[in-house]
């Protein structure tokens, strides 16, 4: 992600019942260092090359929600802060995913929390995961980095300002639709999307992209480092009902938890990387031939949509019901509408970039065709 233009920068925010108390939190911070030190490193440039090394510095809470910028100035790479009943936690992509990021998050709320409410959260150390192997990932696969072609056409998204958006669903409704479609409750949410940008974009045929976490593919489970696969679907120009365009979504997004196409699509996504890794071109240049090599990989869309699941790291029915498969948060910085969805105690809020001149994205959303009539 250090190749990339512009840095991707993720956030929580979490409410609170009560006012933060800084002091605590930063005992609660100090505290989650030592039974999760992946977190408290900085990067390093080693001969063009970047890797994390651990880092010794203060580590200190903030206070307020403005933004810091990566690395800070003690060279940390995540940061967390507070303002009245709000605790917010930024971190850099490189780091970590959403699914990374949350056990941490989760932790560092349990020491609060233990030490605000005298509560009795058990907190077991954080395990990363060594780094996979990208070297022998494309060897296995050497056929899937090598059928890219400059000539291909791709996707042509939005370039404009950002706008961001937050649309809630309640779960329930969005679990019924998918039950009575028969299809996964990620794919009903493509479905209803899609439905819902094509008329906003004014396309009828319509690319999404999603993300499919690979760390059981790649054989990391306990991996904390950003770990995903990404694949394209197509919406089709004609005009079908949700029901037949979610089941459709279905198929295509089943056909990819294959484990031995996501590791092959890792290939193909990462071969670029490791090649343009090996040169010994300058930053500016590798930077550009990484832009060059994300349009290769066919990953440009006009609506990206990842899903985190429950990101204060709960674990059971909850969390295997439903989207076990779509444990990610990755900022979409090539598609025209990024849609990051995460639940949390029955509401999924959908958090919206989008890079579309056009007005009215909320309202094209809520009066989508759906088929079933309790989707709210």
């Amino acid at each position: 992600y250090y190749y990339r233009e512009n840095m991707v920068n993720c956030r929580y925010q979490v409410t609170l019942k009560d006012a933060v108390d800084g002091a605590l939190l930063q005992q609660a911070l100090d505290a989650a260092r030592a039974k999760a030190p992946y977190y408290f490193q900085k990067p390093v440039w080693e001969k063009k090359l970047l890797h994390l090394e651990p880092l010794d510095a203060p580590c200190p809470v903030r206070q307020g929600s403005a933004k810091p910028e990566f690395p800070d100035e003690n060279g940390f790479i995540f940061a967390l802060s507070y303002e009245g009943k709000v605790v917010y936690f930024d971190w850099f992509h490189f780091l970590a995913d959403g699914r990374g990021i949350a056990p941490f998050m989760t932790m560092v709320l349990q020491f609060y929390c233990n030490l605000r409410y005298g509560t009795d959260f058990a907190t077991p150390a954080l395990t990363n995961a060594p780094a996979y192997d990208i070297a022998a990932l494309v060897e296995r696969w050497p056929e899937a980095y090598q059928t890219g072609d400059f000539d291909r056409e791709v996707v042509q998204t939005w370039e404009g300002q950002v706008h961001r958006t937050l649309v809630r669903l309640q779960k329930q409704s969005l679990v019924d639709a998918a039950l009575a479609a028969g299809v996964k409750p990620f794919s009903a949410l493509c479905a209803l999307l899609c439905m819902a940008v094509r008329p906003y974009l004014d396309k009828q045929q319509l690319t999404f992209s999603y993300t499919v976490d690979a760390r059981q593919a790649l054989q990391v489970p306990e991996a904390l480092y950003n770990c995903v696969a990404s694949f394209q679907g197509e919406a089709p120009a004609e005009q079908t009902s949700f029901s037949a365009l979610a089941a459709g979504t279905d198929a295509a997004i089943r056909h990819s938890l294959d484990l031995e196409r996501i590791q092959r699509q890792l290939a193909m996504q990462m071969g670029w990387v490791y090649r343009v890794s090996q040169q010994k071109a300058p930053l500016r240049i590798q930077r550009r031939l990484f832009q060059m090599g994300e349009y290769l990989g066919g990953i440009p869309a006009d609506l990206w949509v990842s899903y985190l699941g429950y990101p204060l790291g709960a674990e059971g029915a909850e969390l295997e019901d439903y989207l076990t498969d779509f444990q990610v948060w990755v900022p979409p910085d090539t598609g025209s509408l990024g849609v990051e969805a995460a639940s949390l105690h029955g509401v999924i809020t959908l958090c919206i970039e989008n890079k579309a001149p056009a007005e009215g994205l909320s309202c094209a959303i809520r009066t989508a065709p759906v088929s079933y009539t309790h989707l709210t």
